[in-house]
């Protein structure tokens, strides 16, 4: 490596360094340190990511490859956001929150690109909705139908859905 480049290199450490002092103490992002098992598992995380919307039927269907492309992305980051919430322990709470921003940024991304996606749990449900139910499930305590877990979820590109949701359904057990 030369003088040059190590000099260039210090230079770009420095100046982010500097530039994450212009905001307030509770807003600046930390430099990556995720040690080699986290990163390891954050990469086991955006595999998962990509074979899980690598073939999905819906973006067949989707008007142009753009919103294709942007359904695949769109449910893999909201694949890969639910994971992150369930596996919150795997990673230190700065980093936890350093791959969260990541996620939301790319989400905000695309929002900003016409392309929403909508979660439906703890929604009603209405045997009406454009939602594809994959189980109804018998649930003590509830009074009517309610969205228990959303396994895929809705995306609309400029209004126009692309991916019907899947979801489970609870309803009210027999006999309360």
């Amino acid at each position: 490596m030369s003088l040059h480049s190590r000099r260039g290199d210090r230079t770009g450490r420095l100046r982010a360094a500097l530039g994450q002092l212009r905001h307030p103490p509770e807003f600046r992002v930390p430099p990556p340190f995720l040690d080699a098992g986290q990163t390891h598992w954050v990469t086991a995380v955006l595999d998962d990511v990509r074979t899980a919307t690598a073939e999905d039927p819906d973006a067949d269907r989707a008007r142009g490859a753009d919103a294709g492309t942007l359904l695949a992305a769109a449910t893999g980051l909201w694949r890969a956001q639910r994971k992150l919430n369930q596996r919150a322990g795997d990673l230190s709470a700065a980093d936890l929150r350093q791959v969260r921003r990541y996620v939301q940024a790319g989400r905000q991304a695309l929002a900003d690109g016409g392309l929403e996606i909508q979660e439906h749990d703890g929604e009603p449900f209405d045997p009406g909705q454009s939602l594809e139910v994959l189980a109804f499930q018998d649930e003590p305590g509830l009074t009517r139908e309610v969205v228990l877990e959303t396994l895929r979820p809705s995306v609309y590109y400029r209004g126009a859905r692309i991916q019907m949701g899947q979801v489970v359904v609870g309803r009210p057990a027999p006999g309360t």
